[in-house]
């Protein structure tokens, strides 16, 4: 596989990030994972404007615009031979050296990874062990320092699980490890609102404008989980997987085929 780092298109093991840069040390970037289709990296415009907010949280600029970022992503995906999955672009802070200009070290590469029988099967959820901490500075922003996520995923794994959600500190519903959560009850549609402490996901704001202009109504606040549990339709939403039912919570049980709500909204929504 070939990747893009700062200026040069490189194999995958040529790719080479000094050992001394925060952003390998410390974890201190940012990242976006943007679903490719027709050869097409999708909405790439929500993409870049969150990844640039989220690049001056941590005193960061990125290097390039977004109109010198098309061409260089669509070069990569051709190639890679990629027309349906995936591409991430990483920004990390760089070297002593570079830091007077505060542009990150990028990093862009691509994956295959897709859903298909998922959306009819739908996803098995648990609630995560540790809680989201709506307070930490970092966390409306897709920061690198993912580890949680990723051990609170793997732990849902091992459990017959497909994702894990999180309770933040006073233990409301705030998100999944990687996605945004939403459900429905009597035909309307709830999701955590920012406050929650979660990142507000490019699918997830599509998915709240939809609704508006679909006329079905869209609250945006801070709920228990029994809310969910209580829920007729639960879904997760994120870049990759657009919209996607959830056929489990925990113990609990949920019939994707019988989601009149989340299949209006998928067949509607151009992900």
């Amino acid at each position: 596989m070939k990747v893009f780092l700062n200026t040069a298109y490189l194999e995958e093991d040529a790719a080479l990030i000094s050992p001394l840069s925060p952003g390998f040390m410390y974890g201190y970037g940012v990242f976006e994972t943007i679903r490719v289709s027709g050869k097409q990296a999708l909405f790439l415009d929500q993409h870049y404007t969150r990844m640039v907010r989220a690049l001056s949280v941590l005193g960061m600029t990125c290097p390039y615009q977004e109109t010198d970022l098309q061409p260089i992503i669509e070069k990569l995906l051709e190639l890679n031979g990629v027309s349906e999955g995936f591409v991430k672009v990483v920004c990390s802070k760089p070297t002593p050296k570079k830091q007077v200009h505060q542009e990150a070290d990028i990093l862009i590469l691509t994956g295959t990874k897709t859903y298909k029988e998922e959306y009819t099967t739908g996803l098995k959820v648990c609630l995560a062990d540790a809680r989201r901490n709506e307070f930490s500075k970092i966390v409306g922003i897709k920061s690198m320092s993912y580890t949680e996520n990723i051990l609170e995923k793997e732990a849902a794994v091992k459990k017959g699980f497909h994702e894990a959600l999180f309770l933040n500190t006073q233990g409301l519903v705030a998100e999944g490890c990687v996605a945004n959560i939403f459900w429905v009850k009597a035909r309307e549609v709830y999701t955590p609102a920012a406050a929650c402490g979660i990142l507000e996901g490019t699918a997830r704001a599509r998915v709240i404008q939809q609704c508006m202009e679909l006329g079905m109504p869209i609250h945006e606040g801070s709920y228990h989980s029994e809310e969910l549990f209580d829920a007729d339709e639960i879904f997760l939403t994120n870049a990759l997987m657009g919209i996607m039912p959830v056929s489990r919570l925990e113990d609990k049980l949920f019939n994707p085929g019988d989601y009149p709500v989340t299949t209006k909204l998928r067949r509607s929504t151009n992900f």
